[in-house]
């Protein structure tokens, strides 16, 4: 955890605690779908309670099957 009281997450905490492979949330972040606030040295950082409910969003329209672009498409409006 890097900062418990600011709810921030490192992409591989944010990962174990999801369960996701981080190689997949690092994707989701290569294509805009999962953005850090911030960046420490090499170190993508977000908000924990953002990441979570875009992660869910991202899983449910995959479910719909929605291709990662729809989905992309669907996030920006």
């Amino acid at each position: 955890m890097i900062n418990k009281d600011n709810n921030l997450v490192s992409l591989n905490e944010l990962s174990k605690q999801l369960n996701i492979n981080k190689s997949q949330l690092s994707y989701y972040v290569s294509l805009g779908l999962l953005m850090p606030i911030t960046v420490v040295g090499r170190m993508n950082i977000f908000n924990k309670e953002i990441a979570l409910k875009n992660i869910k969003e991202i899983k449910k329209w995959q479910k719909e099957s929605y291709t990662l672009e729809q989905i992309k498409i669907k996030m920006t409006k």
